[in-house]
């Protein structure tokens, strides 16, 4: 998005206060995705159509098409971007800020040789141009000259602007390890911020149909659904009414992060309670995993990789004192560029210092529980760690499940004794022992999630490429 620069907003806007009004100049924007209308106050868009910008607010804008007259409605303003502006064009990704995400993206099977994208870091801010080049992917970095006047990859060959660099490497090699082909294909939307500009929090039930189940639970159902005839979501029915759907609801509408569940909705004026939510057609980590368990073909950095974008997700509600209570490869959904989300917080809570309640009695998986557990302590986000060290054994093992050899009792006995989870086949021992940091028996022991982002991310290496 561009950044304001009136000095008298804070807020990163397109439109914001002027002292003289009439000599501000209207912002155009292109449309980066198609949108369907969902309400009649909304404006149908195709790919590269450019608007005006009338009004905003903070997700949604009201535009004008340039194209056709009198043509005005609201769109989303994550599918839109400032015309003639880097975040436009196809072929930088906005969302990828680590070597490995562009990888993962690059790898994709729709993409060929000399498919290429362009990101930047989170850590040091410098942008990268990532390449497909055969089974691997190239990563160089993008040199600036002063005040980011001029960029590069040698000193030799400057260019104005990053879009300049890219399109000379787009029709000559000149050094890199192939010749920009077409930019990475993009499988993923970005997700709407609500279902619509003027959607209620309480849905219309009536508004809902359910098309196929897509799994099930102790207390609830999951179902692929439409609202409002032609919007894919997921709808979430629980069977029982319980206090733990409130804090599901509570939870999912008030903290927001890319690797969390977006929740759209909830219908409660009527039994059976439902929650509303984006459709991730990919399903579980846990499938996605099992899909690969005979050709064994997902290689060890990417299985890194969702290991890292959970513990982003993990770090996220660390820091709002939230405990999820059953972290599990089922419980986290994937987008189709393999972008992890984590889900179901039925059995999550919002714990605080000192906070002593009993957890013992609510329903989780057993051998995914720390074993302060078993003695009725208290539940804390260091037992979500606990449960994430079970997680990283589903991920090396393409989805087994842990203990094979023990039911859920003997599993509690032998934990209690002070049992660990042998070493499984071919995890490297650096791995394992980031699984044994996990498992500590005392809890304070146990490193925290951006701790165990860091350790992970030490596991793999992408180099940077350098042009001679």
């Amino acid at each position: 998005m561009g950044n304001c620069g009136c000095s008298c907003c804070k807020c990163c806007c397109w439109l914001c206060c002027k002292e003289e009004p009439k000599q501000h100049k209207p912002i155009r924007v292109t449309s980066l995705y198609d949108y369907r209308c969902r309400t009649l106050r909304d404006l149908k868009l195709n790919k590269g159509d450019i608007l005006e910008v009338i009004e905003e607010n903070q997700h949604w804008l009201y535009v004008r098409k340039c194209s056709v007259k009198n043509q005005e409605g609201y769109v989303p303003k994550v599918l839109v971007k400032p015309v003639d502006s880097l975040e436009a064009k196809v072929w930088y990704f906005e969302n990828v800020t680590k070597r490995i995400e562009a990888k993962r993206c690059l790898l994709r099977p729709e993409n060929n040789e000399g498919a290429y994208l362009v990101w930047r870091s989170a850590e040091n801010h410098f942008f990268y141009l990532s390449v497909k080049d055969g089974p691997y992917v190239r990563h160089y970095r993008i040199k600036e000259g002063e005040a980011g006047k001029l960029f590069f990859l040698v000193s030799q060959k400057t260019f104005p602007t990053v879009s300049d660099l890219v399109e000379h490497y787009s029709k000559n090699q000149d050094g890199l390890c192939t010749q920009l082909n077409a930019p990475c294909v993009m499988l993923d939307r970005p997700s709407l911020p609500t279902l619509s500009y003027d959607a209620e929090w309480e849905v219309d039930r009536s508004s809902l149909a359910k098309v196929e189940k897509l799994g099930s639970g102790e207390f609830a159902e999951v179902w692929h659904g439409v609202w409002n005839k032609n919007i894919d979501v997921a709808i979430k029915e629980f069977r029982v009414i319980s206090p733990e759907i409130q804090t599901e609801i509570k939870i999912m509408k008030e903290y927001k992060h890319e690797r969390l569940l977006k929740l759209y909705g909830v219908c409660t004026v009527s039994e059976p309670f439902c929650l509303i939510t984006e459709l991730m057609k990919n399903g579980s980590l846990k499938k996605y995993l099992i899909s690969h368990r005979e050709r064994k073909d997902i290689a060890f950095s990417l299985m890194i990789d969702f290991a890292v974008q959970v513990t982003e997700g993990m770090a996220y509600l660390e820091s709002k004192n939230i405990v999820h209570r059953d972290l599990r490869a089922d419980n986290i959904l994937l987008t189709d560029m393999q972008f992890c989300k984590i889900a179901d917080f039925g059995l999550a809570d919002f714990t605080l210092p000192g906070d002593r309640e009993s957890t013992f009695a609510v329903k989780v998986p057993i051998k995914w529980m720390a074993p302060e557990i078993f003695d009725n302590q208290v539940y804390t986000s260091k037992c979500d760690v606990w449960s994430f060290g079970i997680l990283l054994t589903e991920i090396v093992t393409y989805g087994n499940d842990p203990y094979p050899d023990k039911d859920k009792l003997a599993c509690i006995q032998a934990i209690r004794r002070g049992y660990r989870m042998e070493q499984p086949q071919a995890c490297p021992s650096s791995l394992y022992e980031i699984m044994k940091l996990c498992w500590r028996t005392d809890p304070d022991e146990r490193p925290g999630f951006t701790v165990l982002q860091e350790k992970l991310m030490g596991l793999v290496s992408e180099p940077i490429s350098e042009l001679e």
